[in-house]
């Protein structure tokens, strides 16, 4: 059996070959004309900086060391102080969870090693994701308590084929100007009102009021701290909407890329369905063209309308991930 050990800096070179060798994102990088070594390269050098508690939230980094050497698998346990905030529980998180070349019994004892390690820290509830073309995975998960409580989609387009999109009669009156501070109050009471698709609303163990609130402080932390790009919806100087850009420097950097992701768009509910989120959105993102070239989101795969309207909009799906919770404390 593979020796299951923590990371150590001398794994660089084999954990970016685990990395690099990672067999489900190749149509995303195709897509995004995203160079896979300097990808892999990438990842390693986050992996690698977090050891010592240089990464701030890493709590375990383990690997699968094969008999003959090499690396079979890799899986990482954070603290998620962020969530733990909202929901009155310590929240951790599996990211990544590395296991495509691994044996089922290896799989098996690194995914025990990594939950030995969320229960020495007295962690109640643990996020991971995998790639939704890992089915295999599924059912060690499910057995060691994690349950699915979303399948994403991750959509991408190039800023520059968007299609010319015209406001919609339904948009009468309608104006998308920047975001203005006083319009904070406004934009967290429709995070929490008209978002009703996503995996923490799924999650039986977690209250819906708490969620509601977890959102409304994700927007104010884009909105005062992120420094991310915001555009609002105004009629008469009520907000009935807005979209909200965040820029993923570090990877841009490293990647060469000029990525821009749409983080949150979301309108009154009183206002969905007549075409105005695809002009919102086609409207905002060609105020960036010219920063950027390519615009990627994610979405939940039920979310028929929105596929529908970012599909109207030449965006293409490119991934998706399967979302697990697992609820320590209730022995789910």
């Amino acid at each position: 059996m593979n020796l299951i050990r923590p990371l150590q800096s001398s794994d660089a070179d084999a954990l970016r070959t685990l990395f690099l060798e990672f067999p489900y994102k190749k149509a995303q990088q195709k897509s995004q004309s995203i160079d896979p070594e300097n990808l892999a390269a990438f990842f390693v050098g986050a992996e690698i900086a977090r050891l010592g508690g240089g990464g701030g939230t890493a709590v375990a980094q383990r690997v699968a060391e094969a008999d003959g050497g090499g690396l079979e698998a890799y899986g990482a346990l954070h603290r998620d102080e962020w969530h733990s905030g909202f929901y009155g529980r310590r929240f951790g998180r599996v990211s990544p969870f590395l296991v495509y070349r691994a044996a089922p019994e290896t799989r098996s004892v690194l995914l025990d090693a990594l939950l030995d390690a969320a229960r020495r820290e007295a962690m109640e509830h643990l996020i991971l994701r995998i790639d939704a073309s890992e089915f295999g995975v599924l059912p060690l998960l499910q057995s060691r308590g994690f349950y699915l409580v979303d399948c994403s989609v991750k959509l991408s387009a190039r800023i520059a084929d968007l299609p010319q999109v015209s406001a919609p009669e339904a948009a009468s009156g309608m104006t998308v100007r920047p975001y203005r501070h006083s319009d904070l109050r406004a934009v967290m009471s429709l995070a929490s009102s008209s978002h009703p698709l996503n995996h923490y609303y799924n999650d039986p163990h977690l209250p819906r009021e708490d969620t509601n609130r977890l959102f409304e402080g994700w927007i104010e932390r884009c909105c005062t701290k992120l420094g991310a790009t915001i555009f609002v919806l105004d009629r008469a100087g009520s907000v009935r909407g807005f979209a909200i850009y965040l820029v993923p420097t570090a990877l841009n950097r490293a990647l060469g890329t000029r990525l821009v992701i749409l983080d949150f768009v979301c309108l009154d509910t009183r206002l969905q369905g007549g075409g105005i989120g695809r002009w919102l959105i086609a409207d905002t993102l060609r105020v960036l063209d010219g920063d950027f070239d390519m615009v990627e989101l994610r979405t939940s795969e039920n979310n028929y309308p929105a596929l529908r309207c970012y599909h109207s909009l030449a965006m293409h799906d490119v991934s998706g991930d399967f979302i697990l919770h697992c609820a320590i404390a209730s022995g789910q």
